[in-house]
């Protein structure tokens, strides 16, 4: 017998999707071959609620790591093709366990059995028996003991009717839908720890997301413009083709300094934000605005300041961590390796101009009269001519 290598995907949400699932499978598909481009040799096969890839044995490592930034799988597993027979099966799971009891004398195991070819002749229960019962006999002196809900070991075989796959231990996958099946969007990149966490989470439900941030390098150098763009970088491994918009923010910042109520700069330099990033979604035909924000967290947070911001847009603006601890979010931008790069020392646009005091909760006509006070509308669209567009490739 040969055996090949195969790595099993499993998606669930997709499997809900009725008619349209063809489309979302076929997203997902696409954006896994993607991921996978420059390995060779890969095949491919899709029966029915699963993606199927052979590959040499050497390649599997790399074939999950990359697998894992893919949104829309929920697991995989690498396994071995074989004979829908339980000695030849069983005989395999006693050659993977053995060196695990090696290292420990007590390990809990089980078999599970799926079989979407219904015209084979055993029942999953029975085959689960039939092959369960052929390692124990090799195996239960060793201190292996069967346990059906807490299993450390447990050993799948998937019985289609192309082809029967034997293997252990799932994967976890990002979960979520392919990028690409629920339209673009814009995320207000900063270089905090938030706003990277939001965009993966919109990423993962589907959107590919392009970024803008808003920089003011006269006054804060270069460093706050690396660290954004190796951010956006980051990012862009869970989806590729992303584009990162740097706009030249400082001119504005200047203006309100000069010209406005010092209490009411911070959250005046997020209405100018708002204003520039859904004038750029519209040109560009992005679907909504995604930002970081986290009601109470600092002090442009606030229910009223958050109004005061969210008012001026008709794009539909998406706040993915708007009721999420920070200890979560924190936990999360250091699953997506953003986080590391977040707690760099840099300022951002923001923290130009701080002001002692200010405001927490503003009033709309308060912040309508100082924008009577400067020139934003010529120097937003000077603004908009002078962006910088960086494509961050396919996959980084």
């Amino acid at each position: 017998m040969t055996a090949s290598r195969i790595v099993l995907i499993r998606y669930d949400e997709i499997g809900l999707k009725g008619k349209n699932r063809q489309f979302f499978e076929s997203a997902l598909l696409k954006n896994i071959k993607e991921q996978l481009k420059g390995m060779e040799g890969l095949r491919y096969s899709t029966p029915r609620g699963r993606i199927f890839i052979v590959l040499e044995s050497d390649q599997i490592d790399t074939c999950l790591r990359n697998l894992a930034r893919v949104p829309g799988i929920a697991s995989m597993s690498s396994g071995v093709e074989v004979e829908p027979d339980a000695d030849i099966i069983a005989q395999m799971g006693i050659d993977w366990i053995a060196p695990l009891l090696e290292q420990k004398s007590d390990l809990p195991f089980c078999v599970k059995t799926q079989r979407s070819n219904k015209k084979f002749p055993i029942s999953s229960p029975d085959f689960n028996y039939e092959v369960g019962s052929r390692i124990m006999k090799q195996l239960h002196d060793k201190g292996l003991r069967v346990d059906l809900t807490h299993p450390e070991f447990e050993l799948e075989v998937e019985i289609g009717h192309e082809r029967t796959v034997a293997f252990y231990n799932r994967v976890p996958g990002l979960g979520g839908l392919p990028v690409g099946s629920s339209g673009q969007v814009l995320t207000l990149l900063s270089g905090g720890i938030d706003s990277p966490v939001a965009a993966f989470n919109i990423i993962k439900r589907g959107c590919r997301s392009h970024f803008i941030f808003f920089d003011n390098q006269a006054f804060l150098g270069r460093g706050g413009y690396d660290k954004v763009l190796r951010l956006a970088k980051k990012l862009n491994r869970f989806q590729g083709q992303g584009i990162l918009y740097v706009v030249p923010f400082g001119d504005l910042q200047v203006s309100i300094r000069d010209h406005c109520n010092p209490s009411n700069r911070v959250v005046l330099y997020r209405r100018m934000m708002y204003r520039i990033a859904q004038e750029l979604a519209q040109r560009k035909g992005y679907l909504g605005l995604v930002t970081g924000e986290s009601i109470g967290q600092v002090a442009s947070q606030t229910l009223e300041n958050l109004a005061a911001v969210s008012g001026l847009c008709t794009t539909s603006v998406f706040r993915p961590l708007i009721g999420t601890d920070k200890v979560d979010i924190v936990q999360q931008a250091k699953r997506i390796e953003t986080y590391e790069i977040s707690i760099e020392p840099q300022p951002d646009c923001c923290s130009v101009f701080m002001p002692p005091r200010p405001v927490t909760r503003s009033k709309i006509p308060d912040l309508e009269r100082d924008e009577t006070r400067y020139p934003w509308k010529p120097l937003m669209e000077k603004a908009l001519g002078d962006i910088e567009r960086i494509e961050l490739g396919k996959v980084v």
